[in-house]
């Protein structure tokens, strides 16, 4: 059965059995200075019939939500502080609050609210740093615009994030973990060569700085990989090749999903160089030659990467499905091997048109990017 169907039909069921076949409705849409004494009221006559020994049940019972971390906090605060040393003054240090605005992934970014622990009050946990970050940026961008001062602003901060989806508990995965994130805003003016490529290879330069830096640590990783990939290719090669974007998205996350294979797509899966294709290549799967533009991300981010990173590989990922309808078009991901050799996907991040929505102004970019802190620790 259709998922969002069998959940249509449990709310019905609850509504109607409650009195009202409506109360959907009416809790969805109902001003919040209404709603919110109403549910304030409700949790607070719930908490005071609580017992001491529930607490300790539920707490025992939801380890994976409640339970302290399976690192230390001391390990977890010298990791930031080794993040901290690599980023240097490219970008400032905040501190940021435990909640966010409600919905704020849900809008800017397409998330399920499904994903994330929302409050009574109208806030949510917060669930990704990047876009509680980019809330900041667009904040500093829009006192900026209104002093008539051009200035870009990029922040970092390092802190602990809470998932509603489900993890493998098997892999030690916890519903809350540690992350170390980046976002940068400013103007996209063309004249200058836009907003996207420069910052693009900063984030990038920079995260390869936080994993020397930790390797200086004792985190060894080998055959660090940087993919980029664009968005736009897979979008457009659904559309040429009548691709299932339904089966495509519910597989975003999925390894062992492979969109190339799956589907029969003759194009290489990656490219070290931008001069591996060839515009026919483009149009025998129906799409328009991007080998120029392919060369002028290799020009702006690959290739001034690529004279200070000797030991890494940088290639164009087409193959990627992650981040789908997240990137609109440029983004990219940090592959490292461990000592065990397994692949481990250690960064990822990407241009968003979060700021030209946050400011209604088009001209605004943004680009964020993070780093798994728990899950280096872990594996590295």
């Amino acid at each position: 059965m259709d998922t969002k169907s069998s959940e249509k039909k449990m709310l019905q069921s609850i509504s109607e059995e409650l009195g009202v076949s409506n109360l959907l409705e009416i809790l969805s849409t109902a001003p919040m200075r209404r709603l919110q004494p109403i549910l304030v009221h409700a949790f607070k006559n719930r908490a005071k019939a609580r017992k001491p020994s529930e607490l300790l049940h539920e707490y025992e019972r939801k380890q994976e939500f409640l339970g302290i971390g399976s690192i230390s906090q001391d390990n977890l605060y010298r990791f930031a502080l080794k993040c901290y040393e690599a980023t240097g003054s490219s970008f400032e240090p905040v501190q940021t609050s435990p909640v966010e605005p409600l919905g704020l992934n849900a809008v800017l970014s397409m998330v399920s609210q499904n994903n994330t622990l929302s409050s009574i009050r109208g806030f949510e946990v917060v669930s990704d740093l990047t876009s509680q970050l980019a809330l900041e940026c667009a904040l500093r961008r829009k006192r900026y615009i209104a002093m008539k001062d051009n200035s870009d602003v990029h922040i970092s901060t390092s802190g602990r994030v809470l998932r509603l989806q489900p993890f493998d508990k098997g892999n030690g995965y916890m519903q809350h973990f540690n992350l170390f994130a980046l976002c940068s805003g400013g103007s996209n003016i063309a004249s200058s060569g836009g907003f996207a490529v420069p910052i693009l290879q900063k984030h990038i330069a920079t995260l390869l700085d936080v994993v020397s830096t930790l390797s200086e640590e004792g985190y060894k990783s080998s055959g660090i990989t940087v993919k980029i990939s664009d968005m736009r290719f897979l979008d457009q090669l659904i559309d040429a090749m009548k691709l299932s974007r339904e089966d495509i998205l519910r597989n975003s996350l999925n390894d062992a999903f492979d969109v190339f294979k799956e589907y029969r797509v003759q194009f290489p899966k990656e490219v070290e160089n931008a001069c591996d294709l060839s515009p026919a290549m483009f149009k025998d799967i129906g799409l328009d030659d991007r080998v120029g533009y392919l060369t002028h991300i290799e020009q702006g981010i690959l290739k001034p990467l690529r004279a200070v990173n000797q030991r890494v590989r940088f290639c164009f990922d087409f193959n990627r499905k992650a981040g789908l309808g997240y990137y609109p078009h440029l983004c990219f991901h940090i592959f490292a091997s461990n000592r065990k050799g397994d692949v481990v996907q250690i960064a990822d991040g990407g241009a968003v048109d979060w700021a030209a929505k946050l400011l209604g102004n088009n001209r605004e970019a943004m680009v964020t990017s993070g780093i798994g802190s728990e899950l280096m620790q872990k594996l590295f």
